[in-house]
């Protein structure tokens, strides 16, 4: 048991001293820096790796590894029971890696190992509880990535028919076709309609596990790689992310305020922070987007943490129904649990207040539709009000589930959280300050500002969402609580046709093809026909024919079997 312990602690030291080196290289670099080291070269081909050493891959390579070093030192008091912890740590580092490989290797060379990386190692960590529920939902993860995993294909083929090995804008229509197939990977792997339905299906994880993709690797895939190709997207781009990404903003902010599983919530407060991150993205603030990610990824690791030592407490119990009363018994967790909510609604001069109120002040000064403003306006206080949830039905509202709970603040689950709460209160003004040095102010006048009343209207409709679906019973649900429980029927809609169809299609084939006439018309029924060949063979010797006679009949026979795939 030490042992297993030791190594993820070892682990977790290991990448914090990693993530203070790159802090202090990206601090200390005053221009970006590229890295090549030649691999191989012959004749005129030549292969190396680059490694890009700027602001955006030394900062979003800083919180990774900061993230991650959290992420192992809770795991270790979290999951000090767990069998095959070992198992668990080498498969996080293998995550991290992968990550790396996508952020500091600026070729599609890299993109691809860390893609596909993040792609099965999630699927290994989704499905790390051996049941029919953490197996579904990791089908559902592999399945739905794997659609953008082919666009992202076919994305690369395009490059390489231009001659284009690194992520910089070509001119040529392949190129175009390509970032389009780029956009498309993009929203599968970020999570957004219509394939938003896997990322709640990805909490069957374990929680240290959700707090790190949620956070900082696998759903900001996707927002890096738009961002880092933000230049070369078109309008065709640009117009669909800003469709998708409102109607994902929308729809995960209502389902947040019905959805009783505690996890969930969580989750569909990240899907509609990776809404807000395309949104502005595709509206021209890239930058902005980014300095988003960057502080989204510190608080969010820190909610998931606290959510998962409150989880504990009440004996692994999820439903927000039945929890209550944890202020009392875990005052440290709780506070930082309510410090990562406070972050997330932009509470003034806390965490996501610094990002989120550029991109709204943007929104209103840049002229983007009045549509686009309202929904974001509009998302800002449902995020506030199934926040404000979250904190009463779990924290402060009395114990409405068993007495007999060890809810009780534990050292090793604690110290990483408030090594995290320091990043989720001061991430916003330091990335601000060292990294971005924004020198753009906005100012706007007294009538323009008065449209962030609707902030107001979006938190008095999810409070109505949320004293609706509080009337409801246990096993009564309505068709409205049912419609954005399910995100709008995605959930049914992707796993049943999508997972289960494919499984079949695949079954069939599988027993057709590689078992059925595969087997036929290559190795067995080669076989087959060659002992068939031996023994009728046999019988012309037995027969007293000529040997040379039977041998020349053989020879040609096979011939001709050789001859006819030709």
């Amino acid at each position: 048991m030490s042992f297993r312990l030791d190594k993820a602690k070892v682990g977790g030291m290991g990448l914090l001293v990693w993530s203070f080196v790159v802090l202090l290289v990206g601090v200390s670099l005053d221009s970006p820096a590229i890295v090549e080291w030649e691999v191989y070269s012959t004749s005129s081909c030549y292969y190396s790796v680059v490694v890009a050493l700027d602001w955006l891959s030394m900062s979003f390579g800083w919180v990774v590894a900061y993230i991650s070093s959290m992420v192992l030192f809770y795991s270790s008091s979290y999951m000090s029971s767990e069998r095959y912890l070992s198992r668990f740590v080498w498969m996080v580092f293998f995550f991290i890696l992968s990550m790396n490989c996508l952020i500091f290797v600026p070729s599609i060379w890299g993109v691809m190992l860390g893609w596909d990386g993040l792609g099965i190692t999630s699927f290994v960590l989704v499905v790390y509880y051996q049941n029919s529920g953490s197996l579904s939902a990791g089908m559902l993860t592999a399945l739905t990535n794997r659609v953008g995993d082919v666009f992202l294909i076919l994305a690369i083929y395009m490059f390489f028919s231009q001659g284009q090995f690194g992520l910089k804008s070509v001119e040529g229509v392949c190129v175009s076709s390509a970032l389009v197939f780029v956009s498309i990977a993009s929203i599968t792997k970020s999570a957004q309609f219509p394939f938003c339905s896997w990322l709640p299906a990805a909490m069957a994880a374990p929680t240290p596990v959700s707090a790190l993709v949620h956070s900082s690797t696998l759903v900001t895939a996707g927002v890096y790689l738009l961002v880092r190709l933000s230049s070369s997207l078109g309008e065709l781009e640009l117009g669909a992310l800003t469709f998708l990404s409102c109607f994902t903003l929308l729809l995960s902010s209502m389902s947040a305020n019905v959805e009783h599983d505690l996890k969930k919530v969580v989750a569909l407060s990240t899907l509609s922070q990776l809404a807000m991150m395309v949104l502005a993205l595709s509206v021209g603030y890239s930058f902005l987007a980014f300095f988003h990610l960057l502080v989204h990824a510190l608080l969010k690791a820190l909610l998931f943490m606290a959510v998962g030592s409150i989880m504990h407490g009440f004996n692994g119990v999820q439903d927000v129904r039945y929890m209550g009363g944890a202020f009392y018994s875990m005052p440290l967790t709780v506070f930082c649990f309510c410090v990562a909510n406070l972050a997330l609604c932009g509470f003034p001069f806390v965490g996501a207040f610094y990002s989120k109120d550029l991109i709204v002040e943007g929104l209103l000064s840049g002229g983007v539709s009045l549509v686009v403003i309202i929904t974001v306006l509009l998302s800002a206080g449902l995020s506030v009000s199934y926040s404000l949830r979250l904190s009463y039905l779990a924290v402060f509202s009395y114990n409405k589930g068993s007495c007999f709970s060890n809810s009780v603040d534990k050292v090793g689950e604690v110290l990483p959280m408030l090594g995290l709460a320091v990043g989720a209160v001061c991430g916003g003004v330091f990335f601000q300050s060292i990294f971005l040095g924004f020198i753009e102010f906005f100012f706007m006048p007294t009538e323009l500002k008065l449209v962030l009343l609707v902030v107001l209207l979006g938190a008095l409709v999810g409070s109505l969402l949320c004293w609706s679906s509080s009337k409801s019973k246990v096993l009564e649900v309505s068709f409205s609580e049912h419609l954005l429980s399910t995100l709008g029927f995605l959930s049914p809609l992707s796993s049943q046709p999508l997972a289960g169809k494919c499984l079949r299609l695949s079954g069939l084939l599988y027993k057709q093809l590689d078992q059925g006439w595969m087997e036929l018309i290559s190795g067995e029924g080669a076989f087959l026909a060659i002992k068939k060949l031996g023994v009728f063979h046999h019988r012309y010797q037995s027969m007293r024919f000529n040997a040379g006679v039977g041998g020349v009949l053989l020879f040609g026979v096979l011939v001709v079997i050789w001859l006819l795939p030709h």
